[in-house]
């Protein structure tokens, strides 16, 4: 084949994937235009899990991943919020990922939290989406350390989650 035709054929179907691309369209995966501002009141703790913090942690992290990643200005006021996330923390387990093959015991334990999420649009009066999300993590068996690290990396893949969903997932 000829130089000539070689680089006729790879514009060609250059030229065809950017005619393709064009036609994609996200439309439907965008806040609607109408939702402006929202509330995040503090999360529900139905889990006993005993970790203190942990709704107030997850909601502060939730706000502030929220008002970096997206346009929506937080209200604190919900009656003055165009939309509302309702988040309620429903488990957190703490049981063995790894087990030793000598002596058949944990070595590592994963965490994780399990929370229902509502979001709402107020304005229309009708919910978004509403989904169980989880975050987990592996520790080492016995390191406190190593426990609270994973309560965080699971907060923090919670947190991502969500505002993934708010902006996409409905």
């Amino acid at each position: 084949m000829s130089f000539f035709r070689l680089h006729q054929r790879l514009f060609g179907l250059l030229l065809i994937a950017c005619v393709c691309a064009g036609c994609y369209s996200f439309s439907g995966n965008a806040l609607p235009p109408h939702v402006k501002t929202i509330a995040i009141p503090v999360f529900g703790d139905e889990s006993r899990s005993g970790i203190p913090l942990l709704r107030e942690n997850l909601t502060q992290a939730t706000t502030e991943k929220i008002q970096a990643q997206t346009p929506l200005i937080i209200e604190q006021n919900r009656a003055a919020a165009n939309s509302v996330i309702e988040a309620v923390i429903t488990s957190v387990t703490d049981a063995p990922s790894v087990v030793s093959g000598t002596n058949e015991r944990a070595t590592r334990n994963r965490l994780t939290i399990n929370v229902q999420v509502t979001y709402r649009d107020l304005v229309k009066g009708k919910k978004l989406f509403q989904k169980t999300l989880s975050g987990f993590e592996d520790y080492d068996v016995g390191s406190l350390q190593g426990r609270n690290a994973a309560i965080q990396a699971a907060s923090n893949q919670l947190t991502d989650l969500l505002v993934n969903e708010v902006l996409s997932g409905w």
